[in-house]
């Protein structure tokens, strides 16, 4: 994700796309695990267009919304669920109530595209819904698993678990939910001509113009793959970095030396 909300669309997100939609088309659970800042919630989000919906679901905006997404909300079958950290004994009722929500927006919709009242006998808490996407999984006990499992099996949908490695270890020790487990993907971090590939969108959002031929930028541009490893979160918390050195300096350019200055100010941890 950049500062101009543009998603980049990695090999990586492409192979997460495939996945969803296999566990859409079989009607499984699927399980999705990477390492932290490898871009599993962005992704997520992303394939489930939760950054215009779940702004959107909110009952004091639902009589609000654009025309513009009128279209968009209209076709919207999937939710994107994030584990809570605490009360995660209420998972069950988020999850429906999210649903109930998209059902109402759909219904408010269409009320003002035929002009006329809102239809309440087509609201349902998960109406429609074909992918429940839940991230943070790592953060769920058995008793709380087994809600999300009464869901599966009371409705026509699939689920995608998304947590960190480890997780579908984990997960195989409860038999009952994981005999229903379908799919299982690895989120692997970008590849060194990935990075390369956002590094000029990154250049290119700070108007910098990047020049390959110059070996200064070649020489930032092989730091920053070194230090970030291919860790999408990574990249972008150091460009934040480097935008204030530039900022604060008054510099054009961004040479190995920003990057270094940018890489101290960050407390980078394990990769």
């Amino acid at each position: 994700m950049t500062n101009t909300n543009q998603f980049i669309e990695t090999k990586e997100y492409k192979r997460f796309a495939e996945f969803c939609d296999a566990c859409i088309k079989y009607k499984y659970i699927g399980v999705c695990y990477g390492s932290p800042g490898v871009g599993k919630t962005l992704s997520s989000r992303h394939y489930t267009n939760w950054n215009t919906f779940g702004k959107l679901l909110d009952y004091r905006l639902l009589s609000q919304i654009e025309e513009s997404v009128t279209d968009e909300i209209l076709v919207a079958n999937k939710l994107f669920c994030t584990t809570p950290a605490e009360k995660a004994t209420k998972i069950s009722g988020d999850i429906r109530e999210l649903g109930y929500k998209l059902s109402y927006g759909k219904a408010i919709y269409q009320a003002k595209i035929t002009n006329s009242d809102i239809n309440s006998s087509s609201i349902g808490d998960l109406e429609g819904v074909e992918l429940i996407i839940v991230d943070e999984i790592d953060r769920l006990k058995v008793q709380h698993l087994e809600q999300l499992r009464d869901i599966y099996d009371q409705n026509d949908l699939a689920m995608t678990f998304v947590g960190m490695p480890g997780i579908e270890k984990r997960l195989s020790r409860h038999p009952q939910l994981y005999s229903r487990i379908g799919f299982s993907h690895e989120f692997d971090k970008l590849s060194k001509d990935e990075t390369h590939h956002i590094l000029e969108y990154k250049w290119s959002e700070l108007g910098i113009p990047i020049k390959l031929e110059d070996f200064s930028d070649y020489e930032a541009i092989t730091s920053i793959i070194k230090i970030t490893g291919g860790n999408f979160r990574l990249i972008h918390r150091l460009f934040a970095q480097i935008d204030r050195i530039l900022e604060i300096n008054q510099l054009q350019s961004i040479t190995v030396e920003v990057v270094e200055a940018a890489r101290d100010s960050l407390v980078l941890g394990l990769r």
